[in-house]
Formats: structure tokens, sequence, C-alpha cells
């Protein structure tokens, strides 16, 4: 039931979420996690990717939260100092 929770009204689950259930369910192995890791950055939206990098530090610890921030600075929406872009 809690998956229900997880799905938005068209019955489509939000890619955030979608990637945050799957890095949890591979979180017993470091290889999946880490491969899932990288699909979840390169499918989350800019504006999503915060979140993501929370909610790493929450569930998976420091070290992936750091291996996330990594894969986003590869990402063409990067975080970006001061605005410049």
């Amino acid at each position: 039931m809690a998956a229900l929770n997880q799905i938005s009204n068209n019955g489509q689950m939000k890619t955030l979420e979608y990637h945050e259930t799957i890095l949890k369910k591979v979180s017993f192995d470091k290889r999946l996690l880490k491969m899932e890791l990288k699909k979840a950055v390169r499918n989350t939206t800019c504006s999503e990717q915060p979140a993501l990098l929370e909610w790493c530090g929450e569930h998976l610890g420091e070290e992936y939260k750091k291996m996330a921030a990594g894969f986003m600075e590869n990402k063409s929406c990067a975080f970006e100092d001061g605005g410049n872009k």
C-alpha cells in the first residue's frame, strides 16, 4: 500500500520517488547502488536533484551523497555558483 502513496493523480509514479524506491531496494549491493544512482541523476530533473542529494544523505549516507553530487557535475544542469550560466 505504501507504493500507492507514490503514485500521482494520473497513475504514474514521480521520477524522483521511483528512483528512491529502486535505490532502497538495491542498497544491499554497492555495485548495483552506484549504477542505479547514476541512472537516478541522469533521469531526474535539475529541480529534483537537490531533493535527491538530501535523500541520499539521509538514507544512504554521506559517501553516496558525495557520489551523487559528483555524477551531477557531469550533467548539463550541474549546480552553478552565483547563478552563472
